[in-house]
């Protein structure tokens, strides 16, 4: 599906999330996520306007989309009490990490609604994902939280305009393009990311997502772990550019 469907699809929704609403979406890789809209927060690469796993398939039915933007208006316009409902949710789902940005990307108050729900649970790991450098320099360094910078080759320069706070945990990610059968070289990032997750006949490296090599992607971000446990954080220290 287009981005200009997906926009077209999209207008007029304006509810938000009820108050006793679950903010989180299933998740085949991760268990459960936030999903915010593609629309309103995504500045794309061209590689990740081509690739994006989030434009096509169930993500994209009327169901999940209103669900998104349930959870895009709540948070734009009360930030505080979403992550009210993600701490009370997190917990009643027992969750052992949370994932930001499983789809959509960083805005505003969805930076204010990350510093404001981590604090509340300290013991839970949230991993933060995007691709906005100005909006991922906001985000508030804690013991539990890990940002995850995702570039690709036509994306790297992101990587110097990114101006984290002091004590900030964050490692970046490499997405592969389509015609890349391989990163540039092996420590081109702490995590690398096959295109669909295939090595097409090429070898895996250390720095390889276990969902690379896998048969199965099915809860592998909870057996892996490498993303928010600081093993990434730690493998950033060595890699280059």
């Amino acid at each position: 599906m287009s981005v200009r469907t997906l926009r077209k699809k999209s207008q007029g929704w304006d509810e938000e999330l009820g108050d006793k609403e679950n903010p989180f979406s299933t998740n085949k890789v991760t268990g459960h996520s936030l999903n915010y809209p593609i629309i309103g927060t995504c500045k794309p690469t061209v590689v990740c306007s081509d690739r994006c796993y989030f434009a096509k398939g169930p993500s994209t039915w009327d169901a999940s989309l209103r669900k998104q933007w349930r959870l895009y208006n709540s948070t734009r316009n009360d930030p505080e009490r979403t992550a009210g409902l993600v701490v009370a949710w997190t917990a009643r789902l027992k969750l052992s990490f949370v994932r930001w940005n499983g789809g959509g990307d960083l805005f505003r108050k969805s930076v204010d609604c990350i510093n404001t729900a981590a604090p509340m649970m300290p013991d839970v790991p949230q991993w933060i994902v995007t691709r906005i450098p100005d909006l991922a320099s906001l985000i508030e360094p804690g013991p539990n939280v890990y940002l995850h910078f995702s570039v690709d080759r036509s994306s790297l320069g992101r990587l110097d305009e990114f101006k984290p706070k002091p004590g900030l945990q964050w490692f970046w990610s490499y997405q592969c393009d389509k015609d890349e059968t391989a990163p540039p070289h092996p420590d081109v990032a702490p995590v690398i990311f096959r295109d669909g997750y295939d090595l097409n006949g090429s070898q895996a490296g250390p720095n390889d997502c276990p969902l690379n090599t896998s048969d199965s992607i099915v809860g592998a971000c909870g057996a892996c772990r490498r993303c928010f446990n600081g093993d990434a954080v730690s493998r950033a220290r060595e890699c280059r550019i």
